[in-house]
């Protein structure tokens, strides 16, 4: 990892050592996707999440979540970041935004996460 962001550097190890202790390859994926160069870092607009997103099922994005498009649901959704849009319009349906280390207290063996990229 080349970032010289420290706070992504230690969301990103955060996520490694959870993968480790809670045997979640889940947070595994999610540390590679984090840690990578930022021309190619996931960035996810809110309408392709509710396009993905299952009934009750939460979501995670390994980078930050845009606010173009619609949530029509209500969602959970962990990013390391959010735009101030999507962050209002996903609290507006009743749903969650959630940080990265919220997200692994809520979720921590990943058990019906689902990653989205």
């Amino acid at each position: 990892m080349t970032d010289l962001n420290p706070i992504l550097r230690s969301t990103a190890v955060m996520l490694e050592r959870a993968s480790k202790k809670q045997k979640a390859p889940v947070w595994r994926d999610a540390s590679v996707l984090l840690s990578a160069p930022a021309r190619t870092r996931v960035e996810v607009n809110l309408g392709r999440i509710s396009k993905v997103a299952g009934g009750a099922q939460a979501v995670f994005v390994p980078g930050k979540v845009l606010g173009t498009g619609a949530a029509p649901k209500k969602l959970i959704v962990g990013a390391f970041s959010f735009s101030a849009s999507a962050r209002s319009k996903i609290e507006a349906t009743g749903g969650v935004a959630l940080s990265v280390e919220d997200f692994l207290k809520r979720y921590p063996k990943g058990s019906g996460v689902r990653l989205v990229r």
